[in-house]
């Protein structure tokens, strides 16, 4: 194994490669966001052939953690090497490691840049069998003997956790730190069904291998957390939808409705009308006069505005009478419905611009209950994912809570009765290579949407978009990509001008 800048596939048509069952491999010395992309790019062919692409997300988040470990050996043993210690020895491994993070770690070194001089590299294998597929992490250095034992007890402590959260205080390396990491790929490997024995790290030789097997046909148990109760008491308290807004949704469903009539209930409401007059004024409705009868807006919005409003104002309600502490995320939900129905309207299907509207501002409500019933956990779930890398949290939520927040909001709606296909995409909007064909234009606006407000919380670049969503949208330039996100920002800032 000989390294490569930034990185090599082999073979370089690995689509072609995977259709016949061959191996595939990446190889780098360090991770890079070109790197992370390669990786998914065949990990999701190799999961499509074997149509198990809900795995995806977890995947993804396994290999990065232990790729990073892989980079982190290397890094460590080039550090020995420089600085003539046995690393093999005791004595010279624990003085090694005294100062080993501090000088790789510093901040503008330059000390990883010389991993793949020194031919220390990391190869990602996928090797695919009959009834099941194995990764293979593999680095070109062997394990010694106190890091094997010291992987063998985590990987002997994650088989014994049910919950995350048990984990977090519990099995913090004392030294290096990643022992947390390695028990979360373990977990989610069990949460998804693998076998006991599907994870399993070995020296070969000169080389590390850590090999995830993947049967084909999971068994898939559902997973309990000590949680759970509290999730089910939380959801049967959420208040239901508010009865007047559910009495004017149902006059719009009604053909024999009057606008009148309809406009007559909605008077009966100051904060709606005002809300209503508000949004037919606005920039969204070309009006040659300002609109100062509810009549008039209810005309000019139309009635699946207008329901899209109502549904709006209803959980706007429940938010701040029970979850008013958490408007920041509420807020953000606003801005990614403003992106989701520009990005309709931009390609012209308007009749999909209300729908995904109202899906990009309820995505997220399962992640408000998720932080009111666990706020600590929501806390160490969003810091373990910054200092790990990895760009979704609700592989994590799968762990901690027995579900992700997308499911967690869609048992939300559920209780208040909403619309079948609204729920469905919601349920999908952070795994759009998943929904199915009926719903997946909706799901992908959205998925965008969601995506380009996320980085404007975080500030993430490269821009973390699934490529066959890019293609989707014909954004396969980075420049078309920011031109269309700048244009949103822009117009999401005048709006909430007026």
């Amino acid at each position: 194994m000989e390294g490569s800048a930034p990185y090599i596939v082999s073979p370089e048509n690995f689509s072609e490669a995977i259709k016949n069952g061959e191996s595939c491999f990446i190889q780098f010395s360090q991770m890079n966001s070109s790197v992370e992309l390669a990786v998914q790019r065949v990990l999701h062919r190799y999961l499509e052939k074997f149509d198990i692409l809900y795995l995806k997300d977890m995947l993804n988040a396994i290999l990065k953690e232990l790729s990073n470990n892989a980079i982190k050996a290397n890094a460590k043993r080039l550090y020995f090497k420089l600085n003539n210690l046995d690393i093999n020895t005791p004595a010279d491994y624990r003085q090694g490691m005294e100062t080993f993070k501090e000088i790789v770690y510093t901040p503008g070194s330059d000390f990883f840049d010389r991993l793949e001089r020194a031919k220390l590299v990391v190869r990602v294998l996928f090797k695919t069998f009959e009834r099941h597929l194995q990764i293979h992490v593999i680095n070109n250095i062997p394990i010694i003997d106190e890091e094997i034992h010291k992987v063998n007890a985590r990987i002997q402590k994650a088989y014994k956790y049910d919950d995350i959260s048990d984990a977090f205080d519990d099995v913090l390396d004392d030294s290096e730190g990643a022992g947390l990491g390695l028990i979360m790929a373990l977990m989610l490997c069990k949460s998804a069904g693998f076998p006991n024995d599907g994870f399993k790290i070995a020296r070969k030789g000169n080389l590390t291998i850590a090999i995830i097997t993947i049967p084909q046909h999971i068994q898939k148990k559902e997973l309990h957390t000590k949680i759970t109760d509290e999730i089910i008491a939380e959801i049967d308290r959420i208040p239901s939808f508010p009865e007047n807004i559910v009495a004017i949704q149902r006059l719009c469903a009604n053909p024999k409705s009057s606008v009148r009539e309809i406009a007559e209930h909605i008077r009966r409401d100051p904060g709606l009308t005002a809300n209503i007059l508000k949004l037919a004024n606005s920039a969204g409705y070309i009006t040659m006069n300002k609109v100062e009868t509810i009549e008039g807006a209810v005309k000019i919005i139309g009635l699946k505005g207008i329901n899209a409003l109502l549904i709006a104002s209803g959980v706007q309600r429940i938010m701040d009478s029970r979850y008013k502490k958490f408007e920041e995320v509420w807020k953000s939900s606003n801005r990614s419905a403003f992106y989701a129905q520009k990005i309709a309207m931009q390609m012209k299907r308007v009749r999909l611009a209300e729908l995904v509207y109202l899906a990009a501002l309820l995505s997220d409500l399962g992640r408000i209950v998720m932080l009111s019933i666990r706020p600590d956990l929501g806390k160490r779930i969003k810091e373990l994912v910054g200092i790990k890398g990895i760009g979704v949290s609700s592989v994590l939520e799968e762990m901690s809570l027995g579900m992700s927040h997308s499911t967690l909001g869609c048992k939300v709606l559920e209780k208040w009765n909403f619309n079948k296909t609204l729920i469905s995409v919601i349920e999908y909007h952070h795994r759009p290579y998943m929904a199915p064909d009926e719903i997946r234009d909706l799901v992908y606006i959205v998925y965008l949407a969601n995506t380009l407000a996320d980085i404007e919380k975080i500030g993430e670049k490269p821009y973390p978009i699934d490529s066959e969503i890019l293609q989707y949208f014909d954004l396969t330039e980075e420049s078309d990509l920011i031109l269309l996100h700048q244009s949103l920002s822009d117009a999401y800032a005048s709006q909430t001008e007026e």
